[in-house]
């Protein structure tokens, strides 16, 4: 146990050292950091009040934060598959399983930094910047409070780790950086659009809009948005709530963190196997 802990204790070391030297994630922090304070100005929601400025990030949050998570992600297991690190690691007493999870809870940590910084700072504008007489909305019988921002802070974060162990499983299964590209464009696509063109199908197939909330809440963007309609928007908009099952929400939201993760070990651990089998196959019926 003691051994297991200290190989996974120095896999995220390692990781983390590596995350906080590439230069490039600096970058996207701050490129992060213009893009969401633009949106703010140019929306009003930095002078009007923390939830017109959440009401702003809703969405390009959706957008942007899946493809952060996803560069932070798409190589973290593949290049030390293809230096040849991995089999190196290997030799030592660290599991697949620990060695996943130390990279996983070391880009966390970068994504924490990368992501969380930059909507903190244009919280904190937020604060200093609206206007003293936004506080309560004269037609709502919501307040707007920074503690609301906190809120979305919270949800903003795991909803960003799904997407990062997305990025893992992709880094697993890929055989090269062309292919992880390819299938993380791809994986960002069914998931900022999956969830709400399945909705659409099924309003159109003859599915009750009660039961919409539901198939949302199966998505990573969906449960995300419906957790910041029922806990940040709503309080100001529509105390009653009903938007969501909270549950529900960040049950599918843990669950697009672990299976991928998982699938990330299961990959390392059987990937070869998997590929000596198919290329037996291949073998046998050109002979």
């Amino acid at each position: 146990m003691r051994g297991s802990l200290a190989g996974l204790t120095t896999i995220f070391r390692r990781e983390l050292a590596t995350v906080f030297r590439t230069p490039g994630y600096g970058v996207l922090g701050v490129g992060l950091l213009a893009l969401l304070a633009g949106i703010v100005v140019v929306g009003g929601g930095g002078a009007t009040g923390f939830v017109p400025a959440i009401v702003d990030l809703l969405l390009p949050t959706e957008v942007v934060v899946p493809l952060v998570a996803f560069v932070l992600g798409y190589r973290a297991l593949l290049t030390d598959t293809e230096s040849g690190e991995f089999a190196v690691i290997r030799t030592y007493p660290v599991g697949i399983g620990g060695y996943v999870l130390g990279v996983v809870l070391a880009r966390v940590v970068g994504l924490l930094v990368v992501v969380g910084a930059p909507y903190v700072l244009v919280g904190a504008g937020v604060w200093l910047t609206a206007a003293p007489d936004t506080g309560i909305f004269a037609t709502h019988s919501g307040v707007d409070s920074p503690w609301l921002y906190v809120r979305f802070l919270a949800f903003v974060v795991p909803f960003a780790a799904t997407y990062l162990a997305l990025a893992t499983a992709v880094s697993a299964i890929a055989a090269s950086r062309r292919a992880a590209i390819a299938l993380g464009v791809l994986t960002v696509v069914l998931g900022v659009l999956g969830g709400d063109l399945a909705a659409v199908g099924s309003l159109t197939g003859g599915t009750s809009p009660e039961a919409i909330s539901g198939l949302l809440a199966r998505t990573p963007n969906g449960a995300f948005r419906g957790l910041v309609f029922e806990h940040v928007v709503g309080v100001a908009f529509a105390p009653e709530g009903g938007f969501i099952a909270t549950g529900r929400a960040l049950a599918s939201l843990t669950a697009w963190t672990v299976v991928p993760t998982a699938l990330s070990a299961a990959a390392l651990a059987y990937g070869r196997r998997l590929d000596a089998f198919l290329e037996g196959i291949r073998a046998s019926r050109r002979g």
